[in-house]
């Protein structure tokens, strides 16, 4: 029986500062269908986009709206996941929206809201499969930003702060970050102050891993050990049986995780505990083929257990 006969939709909306990647999964965690729409700002424009997605993918499937079984959303900034409450997210023009409340009149299901990055998180868990089902996800991106899951269930924190480790200062004399700190990890290794940085030395984060002169090795040993530490820092908080990575920073610099993994080693062979941590075998790229923040939306929409499996595949169909 086909999937919408049995009404079984979960639609997943990634909403991102430029682009809207929507798709929908069946209940064994195929991807029926998806688009990527540009994302229009402010709260109408966002609402405008969650709809006109929703609608394509929905015409896509022929079916309406209405028959989408679950509705996810992930977005930056910073989410009440309880209500659907969005704060802070500066690149989507909002401040505090109820996202939730905003795009409710357009389904008959509960609009379930989470930070990307969250979402993410879940959607990995998901592509991994049934193994592992603790992991912690890193985004190394405009910052530094991870989310751990922990049996399939996301681990938040009091006030759902578990994760700020981009935050962690390991500089006091460093850079001033945009939370008030100096030397923090996002300032060494987040794409707004490397791309800052690097520029007003005259370097670009493509070419710093075969750039030559000590001002490009000074700056490429920076950003190599500071992730590295970044790195070592998640395993012994979490002590996640996978990292997994993405963000616009690792696509663009495909030399900087041999670049780290090398330091890895290289630290574990001067240290039982390092070694013991096993940091540089924990640590898997994210396919960037595979739509994993928009799957996991989806996830959050069920507001249900994981279906972790080895074969998620988009249908042929």
């Amino acid at each position: 029986m086909a999937a919408h006969q049995r009404g079984a939709f979960s639609l997943g909306l990634d909403i991102g500062g430029t682009k809207t990647h929507g798709l929908v999964l069946d209940p064994a965690d195929r991807v029926l269908a998806e688009v990527v729409h540009p994302t229009r700002r402010g709260p109408d424009g966002i609402r405008a986009t969650a709809l006109e997605v929703a609608g394509c993918l929905a015409d896509g499937l022929g079916i309406q709206p209405a028959a989408f079984s679950s509705v996810g959303i992930g977005i930056p900034g910073i989410v009440d996941h309880t209500n659907g409450l969005v704060e802070t997210a500066v690149n989507l023009d909002i401040e505090r929206t109820d996202l939730a409340e905003l795009l409710a009149d357009g389904f008959t299901v509960p609009v379930r809201v989470e930070n990307d990055v969250k979402a993410t998180a879940l959607g990995a868990v998901v592509i991994l499969g049934t193994r592992p089902r603790d992991l912690c996800h890193v985004n190394l991106g405009t910052g530094m930003s991870t989310a751990a899951v922990a049996g399939g269930r996301l681990i938040r924190g009091d006030r759902n702060g578990a994760g700020e480790l981009g935050h962690f200062a390991i500089d006091p004399a460093g850079e001033r970050c945009g939370c008030g700190q100096r030397g923090c990890l996002e300032t060494f290794v987040g794409g707004r102050h490397l791309t800052a940085r690097l520029a007003g030395l005259g370097l670009d984060l493509a070419g710093l891993g075969t750039a030559v002169g000590p001002v490009a090795t000074a700056e490429r040993d920076r950003l190599v050990g500071a992730l590295a530490t970044g790195l070592t820092l998640v395993v012994i908080s979490y002590d996640s049986a996978a990292v997994t990575l993405g963000g616009g920073v690792l696509r663009t610099a495909d030399w900087l995780l041999p670049a780290v993994r090398q330091t890895l080693t290289e630290r574990a062979a001067s240290s039982s505990f390092l070694a013991g941590l096993r940091v540089a075998d924990r640590l898997i790229v994210l396919p960037g083929d595979v739509p994993v923040a928009a799957i996991g939306a989806a996830v959050v929409g069920r507001k249900k257990g994981l279906h972790a499996r080895h074969d998620l595949v988009r249908s042929q169909s």
